[in-house]
């Protein structure tokens, strides 16, 4: 969640003319290169604004904490970034309480089905896979609005992608039977 490298944007390589007009831009309006966006950008409520430029386009300006980027974040982005950031925050609390309940053993009842059943672990995959889905939709609506750019998902995603093997992990852990655990163990081999 402190990494500002979920999406990484790669500009291609311009000419000089070309080059020069990118650079009076971006000094005129005191933004700084959009090159990469991560969760640390969102902390705090964000704030767009807008305006038009000398060719009649219009640019819509992002504005965090730390930076202002023009045409890379829209608010269709920030509600999925903020999104990612809830479903992180639930994936941390319910690992925490799969944790708790296998080290301490909960009594007879519904905490023993829900461990017994290793329901936590299951939720945390597929809230992992949301996470996952949800960076690959706003690598496109970037990619959208920046067409000219290569847009690619960076280290806070793959972040989340560990973590999620590690409830896998555990979740094998679990298993009562070996057949149980092959479908998981082939899962291993291939995300390694």
């Amino acid at each position: 969640l402190l990494s500002s490298e979920w999406i990484l944007i790669e500009e291609p390589s311009l000419n000089s003319t070309e080059n020069e007009n990118s650079e009076l831009f971006f000094d005129v309006s005191r933004s700084d290169h959009c090159t990469n966006i991560g969760c640390r950008d969102f902390w705090r409520p964000a704030r767009f604004g807008g305006f038009l430029d000398n060719k009649g386009k219009t640019h819509i300006a992002f504005h965090s904490n730390e930076r202002v980027l023009l045409d890379c974040v829209t608010p269709m982005v920030a509600n999925l970034f903020y999104v990612l950031i809830a479903l992180c925050f639930v994936i941390a609390l319910t690992s925490s309480l799969s944790f708790i309940m296998n080290l301490l053993p909960p009594p007879s009842g519904f905490l023993q089905w829900l461990k017994r059943n290793t329901i936590f672990e299951m939720c945390n995959m597929l809230l992992t896979l949301c996470v996952c889905v949800i960076a690959l939709i706003a690598q496109c609506e970037i990619a959208r609005v920046r067409p000219d750019c290569d847009v690619s998902l960076g280290g806070g995603v793959f972040m989340v992608c560990l973590a999620g093997m590690v409830s896998l992990r555990s979740w094998r852990d679990s298993a009562r039977r070996p057949d149980d655990v092959l479908p998981i163990v082939d899962f291993e081999r291939y995300a390694m």
